[in-house]
């Protein structure tokens, strides 16, 4: 069996990556694009393109958001005409500017140990590059359906927490101010260099798994200039309209601004 080296390091090994992107496991050639993504040199968009016809699905998928979230430019001059700028896919409503959830495609992951932290770092980026800005809650959720789909609450949350912290560490991911008391699925969590705070449909998503500093923008959205000045009736009104909630639903609307959406009310 191949050994699987650690090259989710604070200096990136590109060596080691490009003998991963090489590997015959498709988990290790996954989790190469996963991380030339974030590299985003010359020498890393090219790999990166190699990767895009991959016989691996998810393998084509990571090594095409690598390239879509390297500096444009610069992929142009490596790739020339082989790449086209892609259009935005944020399905943004130019009237309404509440744009679609893209939500991650779901992928076999491996059980969280000591010795495959660089599978978990790499599931972790991966999940939040797609959804970012995203709740902890739904994070667990994802990971945990995908490596223990018949038992997700097995996920051991140490682990998912340990790999979070190492992703901040590297300056990849940001926890917007959190209350420290509160455990890490009430953080929302977001990409470096991307938005903290995107107004987006429900999508897939639980109603806790949706970041309150979205739920927050999202009712600034519908109320306008009134957000400040209305009461908090009116501000729950709005918060059912602009997600659907039905009659029956309340009780569990209540269960969630009493603890993931504390500050909505507030």
């Amino acid at each position: 069996m191949e050994t699987r080296k650690e090259f989710f390091e604070v200096e990136i090994n590109f060596e080691a990556l490009q003998d991963h992107a090489r590997s015959k496991d498709s988990t290790i050639r996954w989790a190469s694009a996963v991380e030339l993504g974030q590299l985003g040199t010359e020498d890393a968009i090219s790999l990166l393109w190699s990767l895009t016809t991959d016989s691996d699905e998810h393998v084509r998928d990571a090594a095409n958001l690598g390239l879509q979230q390297c500096d444009q430019q610069l992929v142009g001059k490596v790739l020339a005409t082989k790449w086209i700028i892609p259009e935005s896919s944020d399905g943004l409503d130019s009237e309404s500017a509440v744009a679609k959830h893209i939500a991650w495609k779901i992928r076999p992951l491996e059980v969280p140990t000591i010795e495959n932290q660089w599978a978990v770092d790499a599931a972790l980026l991966n999940i939040i590059q797609v959804e970012s800005p995203i709740t902890g809650s739904r994070l667990l959720r994802l990971y945990g359906n995908a490596a223990y789909p018949s038992n997700p609450r097995k996920l051991p949350k140490s682990r998912i927490q340990s790999a979070l912290k190492r992703l901040e560490k590297r300056k990849l991911i940001g926890v917007l101010d959190t209350d420290s008391s509160m455990g890490f699925e009430y953080w929302t969590i977001y990409k470096v260099g991307t938005p903290q705070v995107i107004v987006r449909e429900q999508g897939q998503r639980k109603l806790n798994e949706i970041p309150v500093t979205e739920v927050i923008a999202r009712v600034k959205l519908e109320l306008g200039d009134e957000f400040d000045s209305v009461g908090q009736n009116q501000k729950f009104a709005s918060l059912q309209k602009v997600y659907g909630i039905k009659q029956s639903d309340l009780h569990k609307v209540g269960e969630v601004l009493a603890n993931e959406w504390a500050n909505f009310l507030r």
